[in-house]
């Protein structure tokens, strides 16, 4: 009697089984690496003058940076003796491990105003010379220089005084052999793009003020980077509502977006947090080898065929001419005599070159060949797509520039260690200019950005079932949607198209691969495909440019996978 009863209940529970997705072993969350040992000293700084007279530029020099990504060159302006003029900061790095690269931003100053700001500078740049130019000042410069950490190394950046940060998190710091530095700023003086935190491990405030001091072009930056990976440490939670529109509660160390929120407690101090890391390794190109790799090591595939030399088509060329110059010189040296071939062969190689030449334009043209693949968080509550992505780039022509919002960060190929020279001008955003797409060179960008969307998903109740409007903005290879204890799919909806839903049983991982998946920090696009869908949740892979920034640049797309997750409107 017994034994039919449980084998009835079973028989009873088998429908609710089928409507929770079973997980393959293969479908692990992974964990996040925390800081673990953290033995640190206070990264020293000094001030350095640039322009002096009646208007004073002073930049802080000396100081740690990462090593890799971007830093944030901190300047002042005293101008109380000066008149109301715009001033243009230019920072410049010849040669050396950073290339050839200028990074400028211009700032107006009011008569009798003191100014302090900063402006994202890569990593790699860290000797080169700053110079102030005005009407007023003229133009005038000094050098400035920086210290690297190693790769095994962290770099927390702390706002506030170095004596706050020793009583937040009661430990001392070893001034003798601290491996980690701590770089202290005044809470005024925080960046105000999402730029000049990639590469720092951890963000802590230790101001009494906390997040809510910021002002609002610098929460809208700190709040973008921790959404797309990075970590912030805080007294406690901000008093104002929507402050930090992504909390979900308030556990001591919990997700935000793509990368984590803490609170200092009894029991969770740096150690203990998660440690945050470049979002985006993109490949670069080792001039040596001629391979491609990120850091000179870990080797990856180009993901354009524009990437690798047309070794057939060259072959064949070179084959005919070699045809041409040699049996077919002395044919023609037999018929016509052997002064004709001061004419024929100069002919032939002038014809080869623009055989080459015209077959490169024929196939290539003249437009930019793009891929781009990514992992978005939907944050339809606040009509924001939050991604994570990458842009594989080739020209013949290299294409004018890109520009970008303040909250969308670029993370530059790395050369056998070395950084990418490109020409930055900070404004609201940032204008790329040289060496942002070389001619005739693979370029891959690294994309990190929080920015203004109005796409989403529709599910409405259609009979007994569910309808699902594609109001993404591109079209969906295949979704999937959990609507109370169902989950359901769909596959190919075009954009703007309305299909009806269909029960499933479980997620298909396979479905969700994005090309150069490699490249991405698998602790973040892992909970994003992985973890189980809530009630009004979905997942899906969307084909297109999808919501990676590509800067406005007009580009033919080869091809671009997405990974999108995020909540349904109903």
């Amino acid at each position: 009697m017994k034994r039919a009863l449980v084998f009835g209940l079973l028989l009873l529970s088998l429908p609710a089984l089928a409507r929770r997705p079973p997980r393959s072993s293969s479908a692990t969350v992974s964990t996040p690496t925390t800081f673990a040992t953290f033995n640190y000293q206070f990264s020293q700084t000094e001030r350095i003058e640039v322009a002096s007279g009646k208007t004073i530029v002073s930049a802080i020099g000396r100081g740690h940076t990462p090593w890799m990504g971007w830093f944030p060159l901190r300047i002042s302006v005293d101008n109380t003796m000066g008149p109301k003029q715009t001033v243009k900061l230019t920072f410049r790095t010849f040669g050396g491990s950073g290339g050839n690269t200028e990074v400028s931003r211009s700032v107006e100053v009011e008569a009798g105003a003191r100014l302090a700001f900063s402006m994202p500078v890569p990593a790699e740049n860290r000797y080169g010379s700053l110079e102030a130019s005005s009407p007023a000042i003229g133009k005038q410069s000094g050098q400035v220089s920086f210290t690297s950490i190693y790769d095994r190394n962290r770099l927390v950046l702390a706002y506030g005084t170095p004596e706050a940060f020793e009583a937040f998190v009661d430990q001392k710091p070893d001034n003798s052999s601290g491996e980690d530095q701590v770089v202290t700023l005044p809470l005024e003086e925080a960046p105000t793009e999402l730029t000049a935190y990639l590469g720092t491990h951890a963000v802590v405030i230790v101001d009494p003020r906390g997040f809510e001091g910021l002002n609002e072009a610098q929460r809208r930056a700190l709040e973008a980077w921790v959404a797309t990976g990075g970590t912030l440490m805080l007294r406690s939670l901000p008093r104002t509502a929507g402050a930090l529109p992504l909390l979900a509660g308030e556990d001591a160390i919990q997700p935000y977006g793509l990368g984590h929120l803490t609170l200092r407690t009894e029991s969770v101090n740096l150690p203990q947090i998660p440690e945050a890391r470049m979002p985006v390794a993109p490949m670069g190109q080792q001039e040596t080898s001629r391979s491609y790799a990120t850091n000179g090591t870990a080797s990856y595939t180009a993901l354009l065929p524009q990437a690798l030399v047309p070794v057939g088509r060259f072959l064949f060329i070179i084959t005919l001419f070699t045809l041409l110059i040699g049996p077919g010189s002395v044919w023609i040296a037999r018929r016509r005599g052997p002064a004709v071939l001061l004419a024929t062969i100069p002919a032939t190689a002038f014809a080869t070159c623009g055989v080459i030449l015209g077959s490169s334009l024929l196939l290539d043209g003249f437009t930019v060949h793009g891929a781009t693949y990514g992992y978005t968080l939907l944050d339809r509550a606040h009509n924001r797509a939050i991604t994570v992505g990458l842009n594989a780039w080739y020209a013949n022509l290299a294409p004018r520039g890109a520009s970008f919002e303040s909250t969308t960060a670029l993370i530059a190929p790395q050369r056998s260690g070395d950084a990418t020279p490109i020409d930055v001008e900070w404004g609201d955003g940032a204008r790329y200019r040289s060496g942002f797409i070389p001619s005739r060179t693979y370029r891959e960008w690294g994309v990190a950005s929080v920015e203004a969307t109005r796409a989403r998903l529709v599910v409405k109740q259609k009979g007994d079932g569910f309808s699902l409007q594609n109001a993404l903005g591109h079209r969906i290879d295949v979704v999937w949607v959990r609507v109370g204890e169902d989950l359901f799919v769909a596959k190919d909806v075009r954009d703007g198209g309305e299909v009806t839903l269909q029960h499933d049983d479980r997620v298909d991982e396979t479905k969700l691969g994005v090309p150069g998946y490699r490249r991405f920090v698998e602790s973040q696009w892992r909970p994003l495909v992985m973890a189980p869908l809530g009630d009004g949740e979905f997942l899906a892979s969307l084909e297109g440019r999808g919501f990676v920034s590509t800067g406005g640049v007009a580009m033919t797309l080869h091809e671009g996978r997405h990974v999108v997750r995020g909540e349904v409107e109903r």
